[in-house]
């Protein structure tokens, strides 16, 4: 085995845990139906981040940092859209006097 073909296995292999990472986020933000705990800001500059790099692997034309940032991308665009959804769910409940119980 050569050591680009390790370094092409290293690479793929952390890009999948990358994508993977949100996706106990997304399920936590949809079973609760609450993004308290995200930050917006952290998330604008995580997606800012993704793109700078997708354009840098676009540049070098590299398919594994490709393909991983455009699934992290996607499955961030997901958390961001429930973010959205859901960020005023608590705010809302609570000046409600939490009649809803």
């Amino acid at each position: 085995m050569d050591a680009a073909y390790l370094f092409q296995i290293l690479g793929t292999t952390g890009s999948l845990v990358m994508c993977a990472s949100s996706i106990p986020q997304i399920m936590k933000t949809y079973r609760t139906k609450s993004a308290d705990s995200l930050s917006g800001s952290y998330l604008a500059i995580l997606i800012m981040g993704m793109l700078l790099i997708l354009s840098y692997a676009l540049y070098r034309k590299d398919i594994v940092f490709i393909l991983g940032n455009v699934l992290s991308l996607l499955l961030t665009g997901i958390l961001v859209g429930l973010w959205y959804r859901y960020r005023h769910r608590s705010q809302t409940f609570i000046q409600k006097g939490n009649r809803s119980l």
